[in-house]
C-alpha cells in the first residue's frame, strides 16, 4: 500500500535519542507521527565524517495506531561513478522500550527495503505480523526510533529522507500475535555418529526480499547434501521463535537459527538463540564487539568471525561495508569458536576480479588470507576451529546455484549425533574440515596421528607426545596433490594418483611452536584451487 502526502518536514543535523515516557514540553517537541494519511517526514544532512555510525530519529506514536510503515531515501551531494565510492544508509526501527534495549528492537533491513524512491514498499510493523527482518508486536504509543545507520558516505556529503505513516486499528489488529514457536534446542535428527555436513554462513527469508520460504530452503540445503543449516540471518531475530514447524516438517535435517551481527568495522557469526542481545552497532554510544561477543556467549551461543580479510583496506570500505574484520583488539580470541575460511564460492572469474585478458577460473583471493589470518590466531595460542560459509541469499538460480548457493561449499564435522549439543561439542573440539566444492565436487579426508601408545587421535585432537605418526587418506582426489602444513608452512606436497590414496609421515614438535604446541594439518588442491582444508592436530609434549 502506497500514500502520498505533502506530510510533515522535520530537519534533523544530530537528533538527541532517549527513552521513556513522553510528558508535557518534552512531548510536545517531538515530531508526532498522526493517525491519518499524511506522512510524517524525517530529513536531514550528514557529512563524511558521520560515516560508519548511526542516527537515531525519534518520532511519537499517539494512541491507537495499529501499523507504522517505514520508507526511506537518500542522495549523495556528490555522486561518484566509481562503483566503490557509494553511499549507503541503512534501516533499523526501535519502540517505546527504547534503542538499547533488545526489548526495543522491531528490525533491521540493512539498505535492501523500503527504498521508496526506488519503487519499494515501506517496511511495517503491527500486531500480528510484520515485513521481513521485522518483528510483529503490539503498538504501544510513546517515543519509537527510526534507525539509520550512515554505512557509507563519500566525501560530499549526503541528505536522507524517511517517511513515517502511523495507520488507524480500523483491520490493523485483526492478526493477533503469534506464540513462539522455536526450534528445540535438543532436537535429534539422526543418533548416530558420522560425518555431517553443514553450511556455517547462509541467509533466507528475513535477510533478502525476494528470498523463497523456509522450506524451500531446506530442500535447496538437502539437495546439495547438507545434513545441518547455521541460519545466520541479517541482524534479526524474527526467525528465532518461528522456526518451529519447519524443523517438525523435516525432522531429518538439523536447522540451527542464528545471525549475522553486521557492524561497520567487521562481521560475526552468532549461531544460536540469544534472547536479550540484538546488539551490533559497534562504535556507537560505547557499544562494542567485545560487550556483543560476551553476551553471546553467556547467552550459550557460538561465536565466530565471518569472512575476516575480504575487501580489505580503504579502497573497498564502502563498497563491502563492515566486510572486513577490523576488531581483533576488542576480540576475545579464546571465546572465538569458527573462523570462515572459505566464503562465497572459491572459484571466481578473473575478469569479475578486474584482472585483464580472458575471463579464467582461479581461487577466490581472500581464502589465503583468512587462512593465514586463522593459522596467525592458532600459533598465538587460540585454539579455533575452521569452517566455511556459502553466504548464499537464497535467491541463486542454476549454474550460479551450484556455484554459490547453499551448501557450495560444505565444513564436515564428525559428530556423535545431528544434534545441536553433539556438533556443539565436536565444532569446539575442533573435528571438522572443509570441503570447498561441496559434498559432490569435493575430496573426503580421513587423518589420524597416531602415538607410540597406540592411541589414535584425528582432527582438533591435543596430544600430548613429541612425535607421531600421521595416516592420511584422501578419497575422490585423482590427480590432485596433497599438502603437509605445519604451523602455517608447507613442508610436504605429494601427487594423489589413486581414488583412495593413502599417506603416511612422521611428524614432530618444532623450535617455531605456539603455546598450543607444534600443529599439522593437510589440505588438497588441484590445479586451480582448493578443494579441501583440515583442521589440525596439536603435537604438545608428555604430560609434566
Amino acid at each position: 500500500m502506497k500514500r502520498q502526502g505533502l506530510g510533515i518536514t522535520v530537519l534533523f543535523l544530530i537528533v538527541a535519542c532517549g527513552t521513556g515516557p513522553e510528558q508535557g514540553d518534552q512531548a510536545a517537541l517531538l515530531p508526532r507521527c498522526a493517525s491519518d494519511d499524511a506522512p510524517l517526514e524525517l530529513a536531514g544532512d550528514v557529512t563524511a565524517a558521520q560515516e560508519r555510525s548511526y542516527l537515531l530519529l525519534p518520532f511519537l506514536v499517539p494512541p491507537g495506531v495499529g501499523r507504522i510503515e517505514v520508507g526511506y531515501a537518500w542522495s549523495a551531494r556528490e555522486p561518484s561513478d566509481d562503483p566503490l565510492m557509494q553511499t549507503v544508509f541503512d534501516l533499523g526501527l526501535w519502540d517505546t522500550a527504547g534503542p538499547f534495549d533488545a526489548a526495543g528492537f522491531r528490525g533491521w533491513s540493512g539498505s535492501r527495503q523500503g527504498l521508496i524512491e526506488r519503487g519499494q514498499e515501506p517496511v511495517f510493523v503491527a500486531a500480528g505480523e510484520a515485513e521481513r527482518g521485522y518483528l510483529p508486536g503490539p503498538i504501544e504509543p510513546g517515543r519509537w526510533h527510526v534507525e539509520l545507520g550512515i554505512a557509507a558516505v563519500t566525501p560530499g556529503g549526503a541528505a536522507y529522507r524517511v517517511t513515517v505513516s502511523c495507520l488507524g486499528p480500523a483491520d490493523m489488529n485483526a492478526l493477533q500475535p503469534v506464540a513462539p514457536d522455536p526450534v528445540p534446542s535438543d532436537h535429534v535428527a539422526r543418533d548416530e555418529p558420522g560425518w555431517y555436513h553443514g553450511d556455517f554462513h547462509l541467509h533466507g527469508h528475513h535477510s533478502h526480499p525476494e528470498a523463497a520460504d523456509w522450506n524451500t530452503l531446506v530442500a535447496e540445503a538437502r539437495a546439495a547434501g547438507l545434513d545441518f543449516a547455521m541460519l545466520t540471518e541479517y541482524v534479526t531475530s524474527r526467525h528465532w521463535d518461528t522456526l518451529g514447524a519447519v524443523q517438525r516438517a523435516h525432522p531429518g535435517f538439523l536447522l540451527w537459527p542464528g545471525r549475522e551481527v553486521i557492524t561497520y568495522y567487521g562481521h560475526a557469526t552468532v549461531f544460536g538463540e540469544t534472547p536479550g542481545v540484538i546488539e551490533y552497532r559497534h562504535g556507537f554510544e560505547g557499544i562494542s564487539m567485545a560487550d556483543i561477543q560476551a553476551a553471546s556467549k553467556k547467552a550459550g551461543a557460538l561465536f565466530g568471525i565471518a569472512h575476516p580479510t575480504i575487501f580489505p583496506g580503504e579502497r573497498f570500505r564502502r563498497f563491502c561495508r563492515g566486510c572486513e574484520y577490523e576488531l581483533d583488539e576488542v576480540t576475545d580470541f579464546d571465546q572465538v569458536d569458527t573462523i570462515e575460511v572459505l566464503t562465497g564460492p572459491i572459484l571466481v572469474d578473473s575478469t569479475a576480479l578486474g584482472l585483464p585478458g580472458p575471463p579464467q577460473p582461479m581461487e577466490n583471493p581472500f581464502v589465503a588470507t583468512a587462512i593465514d589470518y586463522w593459522e596467525d590466531k592458532l600459533r598465538r595460542g587460540h585454539r579455533i576451529t575452521a569452517v566455511s560459509g556459502s553466504d548464499a541469499k537464497g535467491v541463486e538460480t542454476g549454474q550460479e546455484r551450484e556455484l554459490r548457493g547453499y551448501g557450495s561449499s560444505v565444513t564436515a564435522v564428525y559428530a556423535e549425533a545431528l544434534s545441536r549439543p553433539a556438533l556443539r561439542a565436536a565444532i569446539e573440539a575442533g573435528r571438522a574440515y572443509v570441503r570447498t566444492r561441496g559434498v559432490a565436487g569435493s575430496p573426503e579426508l580421513e587423518m589420524w596421528a597416531v602415538t607410540e601408545e597406540g592411541d589414535r587421535h584425528t582432527f582438533g585432537a591435543s596430544i600430548r607426545a613429541d612425535q607421531a605418526r600421521l595416516e592420511v587418506t584422501v578419497r575422490g582426489a585423482m590427480g590432485q596433490t596433497l599438502e603437509l602444513i605445519r604451523n602455517g608452512e608447507r613442508v610436504a606436497t605429494e601427487a594423489i594418483d589413486a581414488d583412495a590414496y593413502d599417506f603416511v609421515e612422521f611428524i614432530g614438535r618444532s623450535d617455531d611452536e605456539g603455546p598450543l604446541g607444534t600443529f599439522w594439518r593437510v589440505q588438497t588442491r588441484d590445479a586451480v584451487t582448493l578443494t579441501s582444508i583440515g583442521n589440525p592436530v596439536f603435537l604438545s609434549g608428555p604430560q609434566p
